[in-house]
């Protein structure tokens, strides 16, 4: 889904309109589906009342419109007006004045006065629509304090558009910000919900179909995408009754050593859930016995010394604890030099290309990596930090200058290819910051090679659905207690998410 500038949303809201859909309608549109995504949350609270903050601009607008679609609905909420009434115009005005009497108005109440509305409403979910993409300065009064007000109060927050105090293009906090736990974003996602300084702020984004006519969206030109539901799923149409295993690919998994054998069978276990039709996990002779303990019966472990023999697979994925002892760096050159079907390399394989990255340029096949911020930072001579602190450029500049997928993990994970263009995935949570589960990546994007993906759907497609996995396991798990092992069986729920998405 194509990701764009202030610039480019504003010209296709004017486009939109110049077809004779006015304004007010698409506003409209936008506070209803805030009330959607907030019922939602409400819901799982069993609650009904919500704190609406509103500016005086277009987002104000959204927010006004948002409240009295939540009274409809039988909820009860709260509107805070961060001006008077008197000095709402144009769109928002209209809206305004079509609020029923279910509404609580307060215009710009002081701070006291608003812990006491708190107090007295108890509200579960919090509406941002204070600021929209409009900022370019440093927030200023009466919204400074507004939002460090909701900030203060710790309770389910949906930001309309773009989270308050954030600069909607290059993503950066102008002073303080709302954090939001869902963005709900019109039209199409702004570019700076993506950036990585605005992660920690966006939460989920659910982007919100307002009515842009397809052939100005088709008409945007644009290097930044968010990976959808609706980019994946295509990617996975409906098997045939007559299908067979063999339709499915084989993937051969290269891992493991001795003390990391968790790291195989996690890998393993993730690409038989994948949908690939058959997995063999190549591992050292010496660790075998453990590993087929523990492999799940799907699983065809097999024992190798030296350079796994490669015939008849349909892509390979190397590097889960595989060491990086002498023997290991020579058996990941020789898989890298000659292979015939596709890899992904993770982990210790790419401790290998950090020693000597010109392997990489000697490959036959096409090569998915996929290196967390650390990982990186080996690769190309330069701190964890740094590499966070540049994480698209980065990203751009290793995929085009060795010819490969590059997948930098992490929050709001970047997926490009030689062509510079740039997808983030937005699908994921804290929770996964565990070990075990870039094991788990691994062993998707290597089923969805072996299924015959291209290294860059593999790719797109694993990130995405990896860390859908993961925000389902986190529903039944929490954050705290989540493990890869829980995201792996969380995997049939997400497909099933993703083919809901398209119905």
């Amino acid at each position: 889904m194509k990701a764009v500038t202030t610039a480019q949303i504003r010209q296709l809201d004017q486009r939109t309109i110049a077809t004779g859909v006015a304004s007010a309608e698409l506003m409209e549109r936008a506070g209803a589906a805030v009330a959607r995504a907030c019922t939602g949350l409400l819901h799982s609270h069993a609650a009904r009342s919500v704190l609406l903050f509103a500016g005086k601009g277009n987002n104000g607008g959204d927010a006004i419109v948002a409240a009295r679609h939540l009274a409809n609905m039988g909820c009860q909420p709260t509107l805070i007006l961060l001006c008077r009434r008197d000095e709402l115009q144009g769109d928002p005005l209209k809206h305004f004045q079509r609020l029923i009497k279910g509404v609580h108005v307060f215009e710009l109440p002081a701070a006291k006065q608003m812990r006491e509305i708190v107090t007295e409403v108890r509200p579960v979910v919090i509406i941002d629509g204070l600021l929209g993409t409009g900022l370019t300065g440093a927030v200023r009064e009466p919204y400074l304090s507004a939002i460090s007000f909701i900030n203060e109060l710790g309770r389910p927050v949906v930001a309309i558009d773009i989270p308050s105090g954030i600069d909607s293009d290059p993503g950066k906090v102008r002073g303080v910000c709302v954090r939001a736990d869902v963005t709900v974003t019109m039209g199409l996602p702004k570019i700076g919900l993506l950036q990585p300084a605005a992660v920690d702020y966006v939460g989920r984004i659910e982007v919100a179909d307002i009515g842009f006519p397809q052939q100005f969206v088709g008409g945007i030109k644009t290097t930044v995408e968010l990976i959808s539901a609706g980019d994946v799923a295509p990617m996975f149409p409906a098997r045939q009754r007559t299908a067979h295993k063999g339709d499915f690919g084989h993937l051969l998994i290269v891992a493991g050593s001795e003390g990391y054998t968790g790291a195989p069978v996690l890998c393993a276990h993730a690409a038989a859930r994948s949908g690939v039709g058959l997995v063999t996990l190549a591992v050292p002779r010496a660790i075998y016995p453990i590993i087929a303990a523990n492999c799940p019966p799907e699983i065809m472990p097999q024992p190798v010394d030296g350079v796994p023999d490669t015939t008849g697979f349909d892509a390979m994925a190397v590097g889960p604890g595989l060491g990086q002892g002498a023997d290991t760096q020579n058996m990941v050159r020789e898989l890298i030099r000659h292979s015939t079907v596709p890899l992904v390399l993770d982990a210790d394989a790419l401790n290998v290309l950090a020693r000597d990255l010109s392997v990489l340029k000697k490959a036959s096949a096409p090569i998915v990596v996929t290196p967390h911020p650390g990982e990186m930072g080996r690769l190309i001579g330069k701190t964890a930090n740094a590499v966070q602190a540049h994480r698209w450029e980065i990203a751009k500049h290793f995929a085009r200058k060795y010819g490969v997928v590059t997948v930098l993990k992490g929050a709001g994970t970047v997926v490009t290819d030689k062509s510079g263009k740039l997808w983030i995935n937005a699908t994921g949570n804290p929770g996964m910051a565990k070990g075990g589960m870039g094991d788990v990546l691994t062993g998707m994007i290597g089923a969805f090679l072996a299924q015959g993906l291209s290294p860059l759907d593999a790719a797109r497609a694993g990130v995405f659905l990896h860390g859908s996995a993961g925000d389902i396991a986190r529903e039944r798990h929490g954050e705290q207690a989540l493990l890869a092992s829980d995201l792996i069986l969380s995997l049939g729920a997400a497909f099933a998410e993703l083919v809901l998405s398209q119905s």
